[in-house]
């Protein structure tokens, strides 16, 4: 008898079973959560168990939605084959594109399973794991932007009013920070009560230094890169920071 599938319980570890040229939508969701937003696999079940707080815990569920969002649609319009094995395994079979014409994706990719006979009832028990072709899915993962497929725009409206609040929990975190911190940039005017300073997701700071994410995270590993700002779970990166980051840079490629 196959055990039921906790959400968000199969981004703790092993994600990936075995499919001839086919991965799990959880093994597919984990890489593109790294790419945007920026989350880690394991952190996905810490997110969605965090208390609703029109704040940081909402910014990052939502940001996760419409990362789903964005790849259910790829789906939706058949850029992407999907399929459908039993749990345990068995005959694998391709799933209809109009299957993923449903309003709320986000429990699929919570499981990577689904129920066949009952597709469209987002409660329905699953039956079977979800798998994705390798090959396309890779193709458009490639062709994802250096800044994701979220832009800012996007961002700002889904967001919006949960930014102030991520905004003001920076800025106190900020003034309880006893680590003394030189900027090279002129002093600038305070911000206006409540706002904070200027934040940037993972896809932000990637467009504005022209660099992937991958190797910004590689560049922090190394200590050449601004600190993150830790939100609950997700992390952010302070405007002024990065900037000042690539002003440092261009003063040693001037010297």
């Amino acid at each position: 008898m196959t055990m039921p599938i906790l959400p968000w319980s199969p981004y703790l570890g092993q994600t990936d079973v075995p499919s001839l040229r086919r991965i799990t939508l959880t093994t597919a969701f984990a890489r593109l959560i790294q790419v945007t937003p920026g989350f880690q696999p394991h952190e996905l079940i810490e997110i969605f168990e965090a208390p609703e707080d029109q704040g940081e815990n909402d910014l990052a569920r939502e940001m996760v939605r419409l990362t789903g969002t964005q790849l259910a649609r790829e789906f939706l319009r058949g850029g992407i084959a999907t399929f459908a094995r039993p749990l345990g395994g068995g005959e694998i079979i391709e799933i209809p594109a109009a299957h993923w014409e449903i309003d709320d994706a986000l429990p699929r990719f919570a499981t990577g399973a689904y129920a066949t006979n009952d597709w469209a009832n987002a409660g329905a028990v699953p039956t079977h794991r979800i798998f994705v072709d390798e090959h396309q899915y890779d193709r458009w993962l490639v062709a994802t932007p250096p800044d994701g497929h979220l832009s800012k725009r996007e961002c700002e409206v889904a967001f919006d009013p949960y930014l102030r609040t991520a905004r003001a929990i920076v800025a106190r975190a900020a003034n309880q920070d006893v680590t003394a911190s030189v900027s090279i940039e002129p002093a600038q005017p305070a911000a206006p009560a409540g706002t904070g300073p200027e934040l940037l997701l993972i896809a932000e700071v990637s467009s504005l230094v022209a660099l992937r994410p991958s190797t910004i995270y590689k560049k922090l590993q190394e200590g050449d890169f601004p600190q993150q700002i830790k939100l609950g779970s997700r992390a952010v990166w302070s405007k002024p920071e990065v900037l000042a980051w690539v002003r440092g840079k261009a003063a040693l490629r001037a010297s």
